[in-house]
């Protein structure tokens, strides 16, 4: 198969994927914010009930201890377009996808070898 044909192949099965994953991820996501109100007791381990309250105090209490009280609005918060539901999701993973295959392109572009 020619390179140029399989890199087609390829951001085609990327973009089915990232189109995808909004329908098929857990809504009980359990990465690293989830650990973090667990650990502080703000959430139980296994579950999604969050106890607003006990993270706000969770989150201060690692302010006070680190002195960190970094803090920023994303632009697409939690993988999602505000206001556009599922479809949101969809177009702020798709959107992510096409950045990060530019980003590379341009990387490979740029420290490509001249002999090449």
């Amino acid at each position: 198969m020619e390179a140029k044909r399989f890199v087609i192949i390829g951001i085609a099965v990327t973009l089915v994927i990232a189109i995808a994953a909004p329908f098929l991820a857990s809504s009980n996501p359990d990465g690293l914010e989830s650990a973090f109100f667990s650990i502080y007791g703000a959430k139980p381990f296994m579950g999604s009930d969050l106890d607003e309250e006990a993270a706000a105090a969770a989150e201060e209490e690692v302010v006070a201890v680190t002195g960190n009280d970094f803090s920023h609005q994303p632009l697409m918060p939690d993988y999602s377009i505000p206001g556009m539901d599922k479809a949101g999701e969809v177009l702020a993973i798709v959107i992510g996808t096409l950045l990060m295959l530019g980003l590379v392109f341009a990387v490979a572009k740029v420290s490509a070898r001249p002999d090449n």
